[in-house]
């Protein structure tokens, strides 16, 4: 038997390993047309395109999960997302301002 000096890498090329990407999924709706879906998106992302209406409108419905026992707000549209401003908690999806007395 001799060897030739040859390795495995001469043999069969490897392709360099892609970086790994973390996702994130979930329900998903539009603040734009209100079509509803399950995304898949990289960890971080905010806005989601909308496969309906393509805008950039689209949000996960629960993006962050609150600690057990803690109480969610929900609009009377069934909206859980909302613009904290000096006037109050905003709808992001109807545009009626929350009042919580």
């Amino acid at each position: 038997m001799t060897t030739t000096g040859t390795t495995v890498a001469d043999v069969l090329p490897f392709k360099p390993r892609e970086a790994e990407v973390q996702t994130g999924g979930g329900p998903a709706f539009c603040l734009s047309c209100d079509h509803a879906w399950e995304a898949v998106a990289p960890t971080g992302t905010v806005h989601l395109e909308c496969p309906a209406c393509h805008r950039m409108t689209g949000h996960f419905r629960f993006e962050y999960q609150p600690s057990p026992g803690q109480q969610v707000r929900t609009c009377q549209c069934d909206n859980q997302l909302f613009y904290l401003t000096r006037d109050g908690h905003l709808c992001a999806s109807c545009g009626i301002y929350q009042r919580y007395d």
